[in-house]
């Protein structure tokens, strides 16, 4: 089951959608237990990010280890990029819809 990706304006109004790679609940699920953004990214519901929250959420993406996992790299970095195509990033959230 993929989560949708979508940037949204302060209306819930989708301005962008990601259209890279599937994601699946394999990459929250490879966060660090302290992880305070990316563990709690929910497969099966809504998970929207704040401008501060998605800069975190960016850090803990860039380093995160996945191994020889040649998937879940192609998802990290097709997700990362389109995390940093959005430049205006004032009255912007990022949703993960689930499933």
């Amino acid at each position: 089951m993929a989560i949708d990706v979508q940037w949204q304006d302060e209306r819930g109004v989708c301005i962008s959608r990601y259209d890279g790679p599937p994601i699946d609940g394999r990459l929250p699920a490879r966060a660090a237990s302290d992880s305070a953004c990316l563990r709690f990214i929910d497969p099966y519901g809504d998970t929207t990010f704040n401008l501060s929250q998605i800069e975190v959420l960016e850090r803990e993406l860039e380093s995160l280890q996945l191994g020889d996992d040649a998937e879940l790299a192609q998802q990290r970095d097709a997700l990362l990029a389109f995390i940093q195509r959005m430049p205006d990033r004032l009255h912007r959230y990022l949703k993960f819809i689930g499933d």
